[in-house]
Parts: structure tokens; C-alpha cells; sequence
């Protein structure tokens, strides 16, 4: 269970197995065993054991601002084999398999969005919507091509060239869809300080995805600041920003879903900012609802993918919350980056890359 603390002047306690969580209306108890995360909102409190309850019951607390981004969080320390897969993630940046693993990344994340357009495309007839959406489609099997093509044995020698392409494939991606859009909503470029509907829909559950790829990775004992396609940067986690490439759609499949039916609405605005919109907390459960549908979508495996049994749309195993969806962490294994395809048509990716030993 995600537990989501955003009214005003709510508080956090615990009492005895439980989180006690208090506002305006009273208060509620929530057994620790059934939370997996909590997410706080600015102007709302924690106790220190409530935190400890959360360290002791590897619950992750998050820290969001009003825009739904994280900005911190709260976590047991890491241990045991930790500083092995630290130090081998480092070396991927100077490794042909990190320039394979980034191009894999890329690669995905555009063969995802290609998949969402034909699949928009089946259901539309006017000729200048069918002609809009292979200009893209095909503007963007360019560029794939290109860098399945590319090669190179360190990042560094290859990182502008496949930023490029990545980028040009973006717009076409993001032309398509600003078409596709009511007329009122759409946009002229993708922007992180969006002041249209689509866009700040997208940052909010970006934001989401962040949090929750950035767990995963410190739970595989990865260190989501270590980059490999991304550059170092100071409190930026890089690698976040590398494996979040893959997953995107998840998000920006229910961006459009959600602007098109026009679940997201002007009236949903409670303040226009610098920084982007700020949503009302009713649209804010909206938007995390819809989230955790997807996220919690069951998928069944193709029976040539080699794996049995049904997963989420990130690989969870249904019966065993330990098969973590950033992949799957086997000891002297040397670099495989593969993806499992879904019946749905989601993407799996299976990775055992952090011992990086041949």
C-alpha cells in the first residue's frame, strides 16, 4: 500500500505497529505491515518514530513539493555487497556495455512511443491525422535506426551523438501528440516548466516515476547518482534519469488518456507559477490514482520470453514482492540488458549488470 499524506497540517505519529496520521477530519491508524511507501506533502509533519517504524519496516518515506516532485527521502542505510555494485557502475561509463546498455535504454523508450501512435492510429480516419502521425512515426524509425547503428566502446565518445537522436525522435514524438490534442490544449514544445494542461500532467506523474525508480535502484544496491548515458551532476540522480528512459510511456500514455478525456481541466488549476501549474489536491489524487492503476496492471508473459506467471507492468512478480523491477541482480553474471515483451505490449526489462565481471 502507498500511503499519500498532503492535506494541510497533517501529521505523522505511530502507535505501537501502527502509523497514526491526524488532520481536520481526526485521525486514522495504518498497520505498518501493510504500507510499502509514504509520500509527504509539504506543510505536513513526521515524527522521528514514525520514521523509525518506517526504517525498521523498510517502509520508503518520500519527501514531494507542491508539484508532486521529490525532493528527498528517508532510507536504511546500505550495506553488504553495496560498494561491489558502486564501484562496477561506475566503470560502465567507461565500457562498450555501457554504451550498449544506454543505447538500449534510448531504443526502448522510442520503440514504446512508435507502438503508442500505431496503436492511436488504428482508430482515426480523417487523412490529415493518419498523415500527421507517420510523418512522426517514420521521422522517429529514423533516429531509431541510427542508434541501434551507432557504436562506440566509452559513453563518452558516443554521449552528444545519442542525445541528438534522441532528441530529434522527442519532437517528432511530441508533434505528433500536441495534434493530437483538443485544439485548446495543445502545446508548440515539451517543456519541464510547462504552463499548459498535457505537459503539467506529465512533469506531475514524471515526478511519480522518479521516486519510484530511484527506490528500486537503491534496493538493488545501485547508487542513483552514478550515471551512465547522463552526466554526473551535483544532487542530480543521473542514473534515474538513464532508466527512467524505457518507462516514460507508462506516464505519457496516461497524460494523453487523461487530457484527452479531459479528466484534467483548467478548473483543476489553482495556481499558475514560475516553476509551472499547481494542481488542486482533488486533481492530485486523480492523477496518483491513475498512476498506481497502470503501475499495478497485470501482464502476462508470452510463453517465448522464456518466464512464467503474471508480473505488473514493471516485472513485479505477483507472488513475491522481492523480484524487483529494475531487474534482476545475479552474482558474477556478466552485462545482459534484454526487455521481455508483454501481451499488453509493455516492456520488461531484465538486467544483471552490476558486477560487471566477463
Amino acid at each position: 500500500m502507498i500511503v499519500v499524506v498532503q492535506e494541510y497540517g497533517a501529521s505523522i505519529g505511530k502507535r505501537s505497529n501502527c502509523l497514526v496520521i491526524k488532520n481536520g477530519d481526526g485521525e486514522k491508524e495504518i498497520s505498518s505491515d501493510q504500507v510499502t511507501e509514504l509520500h509527504v506533502f509539504p506543510a505536513c509533519s513526521i515524527s522521528s518514530d514514525a520514521i523509525r517504524l518506517c526504517m525498521d519496516k523498510d517502509i520508503w518515506v518520500v519527501f514531494l513539493n507542491k508539484y508532486g516532485e521529490p525532493t528527498g527521502e528517508v532510507a536504511p542505510f546500505a550495506g553488504g555487497s553495496a560498494p561491489i555494485y558502486k564501484r562496477n557502475q561506475l566503470l560502465l561509463t567507461h565500457r562498450r556495455e555501457g554504451v550498449e546498455l544506454a543505447k538500449d535504454f534510448l531504443s526502448r523508450k522510442i520503440e514504446n512511443r512508435i507502438r503508442q501512435l500505431k496503436k492511436i492510429r488504428r482508430n482515426k480516419r480523417k487523412a490529415e491525422t493518419l498523415l500527421v502521425i507517420d510523418e512522426s512515426i517514420e521521422k522517429m524509425e529514423e533516429q531509431l535506426t541510427k542508434i541501434r547503428k551507432l557504436c562506440g566502446t566509452d559513453m563518452d565518445t558516443v554521449r552528444a551523438t545519442l542525445q541528438g537522436f534522441e532528441g530529434n525522435a522527442g519532437k517528432a514524438y511530441f508533434e505528433a501528440v500536441s495534434y493530437l490534442l483538443p485544439e485548446e490544449m495543445q502545446f508548440t514544445k515539451r517543456q519541464r516548466n510547462a504552463d499548459d494542461i498535457y505537459n503539467s500532467v506529465l512533469n506531475y506523474l514524471y515526478g511519480i516515476l522518479y521516486a519510484k525508480i530511484k527506490k528500486m535502484a537503491y534496493k538493488c544496491r545501485l547508487d542513483p547518482y552514478i550515471g551512465i548515458m547522463h552526466v554526473d551532476s551535483y544532487n542530480k540522480p543521473t542514473f534515474v534519469y538513464d532508466f527512467i528512459e524505457g518507462q516514460r510511456i507508462v506516464c505519457e500514455e496516461l497524460a494523453l488518456g487523461i487530457r484527452s478525456h479531459s479528466e484534467i481541466t483548467w478548473d483543476d488549476v489553482e495556481e499558475r507559477t514560475p516553476q509551472g501549474l499547481r494542481f488542486s489536491e482533488a486533481a492530485k489524487k486523480r492523477l496518483i490514482s491513475e498512476f498506481y492503476t497502470a503501475l499495478n496492471e497485470t501482464c502476462y508473459f508470452k510463453k517465448e520470453t522464456g518466464y512464467s506467471g503474471t508480473a505488473d507492468v514493471f516485472g513485479n512478480a505477483r507472488s513475491s514482492t522481492e523480484n524487483w523491477w529494475i531487474g534482476y541482480r545475479n552474482a558474477g553474471c556478466r552485462i545482459r540488458a534484454g526487455w521481455k515483451e508483454t501481451k499488453h505490449g509493455k516492456n520488461i526489462y531484465h538486467s544483471n549488470f552490476a558486477t560487471g565481471k566477463r
